[in-house]
């Protein structure tokens, strides 16, 4: 370890302070401290006039990151004047300057703010207005839009900088190098003309989206070498953390800027790039030190997590191609624990997590302490169950509970349009509760899947329903014998869909038909979960709905009649709402892709199964392996991975020997905990060979706080080991090396 500052850094880390000019990356592994080391060399910088405080920009993609480089630097008064912002900011300072130069005199800048990321909605629903106004000829397929999935289809292409009509864009002829055509997905041809609507739309009213501050910011920037040339004078020094998750936009906005001398330092780790969906591409950081003829510096340790996590992440991650080779360094100690449990099926895992989350608060820990890291939200019905029945409050990152997403309230809005149509049939009336009922019901599901029922049919329908009491299938029927062609068998069939639907809910055997049989059987009859799929440009994304869908239904299995199932819905939502997760500490269940970036004592990573991870619509398995490394790193002290028995592992678990690699980390474990003359074959060959082929070493050399007498009597008993099995001839077998006795001297004190 080295002073700087009076901040105690390790080599790695002063290495990256000490450098002045030029390019620079930094590979740093998660849980480095690289905020820390990017902190001090700013400092460094300002501190011995390397550069002024206010040409310094330090920058990143995620806000969480900025705000705490901000935050660390305003207690340092020199440092105040120092630049601290997102890319999307830089991106539109940039567009701010050009309007006020009248470069884009149609930019409305004063109506960018805070909720500019909501814009994009507020524009779709404009642009889908147009097009149904101008009978595009995909106008049939706009009912079903999955809007989700078509503005990440923007972003995508806006972050790669594809545009609606390259021609149309008047760029200069080098950024021809660079921009593209944008290209629209697989069996969705439409969504590139659909696109360019949009992007007229926005045009036409002046505004800016969040994806359009760095695509029109560096559209300036290839265009008005004055704004160009006045932020180059400006950033003379730029740093940029989470270099992983960048696009093709932010990395040609940071060329531009930095160019001629590249006083630029780029800090990642390209083993956590997993935002490929939007962009990001580990090529960035990897190439960036041919690309900029970059000095190299590596951050190894990781301060966060304990031997086993450690032991395991490397193990996952060493199987994928495309990365930097470095192994994770272990500093915290042999303390905590990671198991790989094997359990029965879904709702078994569900009660193990929340029995162990059960033990950890009662044994101290918060909820907010423990996370649940999930593939896809589908995985959550049976854990929030049993969380709720033990009154823990949860939280879903950027999701809702399982019953209040939006493609299973359609099954169930299906379940209450089927009752209210036997009430019709009953006794021809609806309470004004229930005509409201109705109407949000019918919103819902009057087109999913796809009928070619247009909004005018519908409300047509809607109103003879509510104002005439008529049977919802009788006014079907009546409104497909006046429809175009096309529209006739669809109609008749959602008719006959909801008749069979209403019988199965109201046949004097319905108490003893299971909801999950019905739910199975009314899925099938509709087909939805293909139509999920089939409504979305991104594969992944319809079958995650899809695999909603799966969950609700297989949620239903033992929970009695549809009646029975209903009400066990309503009872857990009111559960969950008196155990108000805002007004206590909760448990945070959320994607391993919203993980990245943060820390929790306690991790639970249910369904660690092919299938789910990797997920099986997924078309990057490399990156797959980094979000499997993502959620193993966000451990600080315990990691529960579960597997379901008859379903094969995962391969990544498979690939890294998860089983004997956590057992051989329990064995270094026990010996630490016993003298050497009481270790068992197990320790020994533990502390032998295992620490040395996990890469757990070097924390005996540089980090283990042991009395000396300690060491030297755990380094004699291994060098005792290693001759041994020397002399035996096993340590060829064994993977043992001529070499590997040397940091036992060195531990021991004997060099």
């Amino acid at each position: 370890m080295s002073n700087a500052g009076q901040i105690k850094l390790t080599e790695q880390q002063c290495a990256i302070v000490s450098h002045n000019h030029g390019p620079a990356l930094v590979f740093a592994v998660a849980g480095a401290g690289k905020t820390t080391a990017m902190v001090q060399r700013i400092e460094r910088l300002v501190r011995d006039k390397v550069f002024a405080p206010e040409h310094i920009l330090a920058t990143s993609f995620n806000k969480a990151a900025n705000d705490e480089i901000q935050t660390t630097l305003r207690q340092k008064s020199a440092c105040a004047p120092v630049n601290v912002k997102t890319l999307h900011a830089l991106g539109f300072q940039i567009i701010r300057q050009a309007a006020k130069l009248g470069y884009l005199p149609n930019v409305q800048v004063d109506k960018v703010n805070e909720h500019v990321e909501a814009l994009d909605r507020q524009l779709l629903y404009t642009t889908l207005a147009r097009a149904r106004e101008q009978h595009v000829r995909y106008s049939s397929e706009l009912n079903n839009l999955d809007h989700d999935d078509f503005l990440t289809y923007i972003g995508a292409c806006k972050g790669n900088l594809h545009y609606a009509d390259l021609a149309q864009a008047d760029l200069p002829a080098p950024a021809h190098k660079i921009a593209k055509q944008a290209v629209a997905p697989k069996h969705f041809s439409w969504y590139r003309d659909l696109y360019r609507h949009y992007e007229e739309v926005r045009k036409a009213q002046g505004h800016i989206t969040f994806d359009d501050m760095l695509m029109t910011g560096w559209e300036v920037l290839i265009k008005h070498a004055d704004i160009l040339a006045e932020l180059r004078r400006q950033y003379q020094c730029v740093l940029v953390d989470e270099f992983q998750d960048i696009n093709l936009a932010q990395a040609e906005v940071l060329d531009l800027i930095t160019k001629p001398r590249h006083n630029y330092m780029a800090i990642g780790d390209d083993d956590q790039t997993i935002y490929e969906w939007r962009g990001a591409n580990p090529s960035f950081i990897l190439n960036f030190e041919k690309r900029y003829a970059a000095k190299v510096y590596l951050m190894t340790d990781n301060f966060r997590c304990k031997a086993a996590q450690v032991a395991l992440a490397n193990r996952v991650i060493e199987h994928n191609r495309l990365r930097r080779p470095k192994q994770m360094q272990l500093t915290q100690g042999f303390d905590g624990d990671a198991q790989l449990h094997v359990v029965a099926d879904a709702e078994q895992m569900a009660q193990q997590i929340v029995q162990t989350i059960k033990t950890a608060l009662r044994s101290g820990y918060t909820a907010r302490d423990v996370a649940i890291l999930v593939r896809i939200y589908a995985q959550t019905p049976p854990i929030e169950q049993f969380l709720i029945v033990e009154q823990i409050p949860y939280q879903i990152a950027g999701g809702d509970p399982f019953y209040q997403r939006a493609e299973v309230l359609v099954l169930l809005d299906y379940v209450q349009l089927a009752q209210l149509e036997t009430k019709l049939q009953s006794d021809g009336s609806l309470t004004a509760e229930q005509q409201q009922q109705f109407r949000r019901a019918w919103s819902s599901v009057y087109n999913r899947p796809t009928r070619y029922l247009s909004r005018v049919l519908a409300d047509k329908v809607a109103q003879v329903v509510t104002t005439r009491h008529t049977p919802i299938t009788r006014a079907l029927i009546s409104a497909a014998n006046g429809a175009g062609e096309r529209m006739v068998e669809p109609i008749r069939k959602f008719a006959a869909d909801l008749q069979w639907l209403a019988t199965a809910l109201n046949s004097p055997r319905a108490a003893e038909r299971a909801a999950f049989e019905i739910l199975q059987q009314l899925e099938e009859r509709l087909q939805y979960r293909a139509h999920l799929k089939a409504s979305s440009g991104f594969p992944e994304t319809g079958a995650a709905k899809a695999a909603n869908v799966t969950a609700l239904i297989a949620y239903a299995r033992n929970k009695g009649s549809m009646e029975q199932f209903l009400q066990h819905l309503a009872q857990i939502a009111a559960a969950r709402a008196q155990v108000n997760p805002n007004e206590q500490p909760a448990v945070t269940i959320t994607t391993m892709f919203r993980a990245k970036g943060l820390e929790w004592p306690l991790v639970f990573v249910p369904n660690c199964n092919q299938g789910t991870i990797p997920y099986e619509r997924s078309q990057h398995l490399e990156e797959e392996r980094r979000l499997l490394y993502v959620a193993i790193t966000r451990a600080k002290k315990f990691l529960h991975l579960y597997t379901l028995q008859g379903q094969p592992l995962s391969q990544f678990l498979e690939e890294a020997n998860c089983a004997q690699t956590l057992t051989a980390v329990q064995s270094i474990q026990r010996a630490l905990q016993s003298e050497p003359g009481a270790w068992r074959a197990e320790e020994m060959l533990g502390m032998a060979v295992d620490a040395r082929r996990l890469h757990l070493v070097d924390y005996f050399t540089r980090w283990w706080d042991a009395p000396v007498a300690q060491k030297q009597q755990l380094a004699q008993a291994v060098m005792r080991i290693l001759n041994t099995l020397e002399r035996r001839g096993l340590d060829k077998s064994l993977g043992v090396n001529a070499g590997d006795v040397e940091p036992w001297r060195t531990i021991g004190g004997m060099r």
